[in-house]
């Protein structure tokens, strides 16, 4: 997540690293880099063998875009999208909270 951090902060974003569970992906209202980890590897570990990173790009209070290229984007309700991470195991998530004044409508 390094990578992207120091690759955000040269785009002129300002970052947040942060550990959010699941719960906490509701309040979310900027731009995120996700990084969805396998269960087993939550918990404790800063560096996982493998992972999976999504752009959570919030519309409104309830719905958010998920970008994973080279797939098209999706749009889901934030419930759906923790039920889903929910059924799946997963509880902690390492994120990337993004903001820049030219993304604010």
């Amino acid at each position: 997540m390094l990578e992207f951090k120091s690759a955000l902060l040269s785009l002129g974003f300002e970052v947040e690293a942060q550990k959010l569970n699941v719960n906490e992906l509701a309040n979310i209202r900027t731009p995120s880099v996700l990084l969805v980890l396998p269960p087993e590897n939550l918990e404790g570990r800063w560096a996982p063998a493998f992972g999976h990173y999504v752009v959570l790009w919030p519309l409104d209070e309830q719905r958010v875009r998920v970008l994973d290229y080279p797939r098209d984007s999706v749009t889901f309700s934030i419930d759906y999208l923790i039920r889903h991470l929910r059924t799946a195991g997963i509880t902690n998530i390492p994120v990337l909270l993004c903001s820049n004044q030219n993304l604010r409508s």
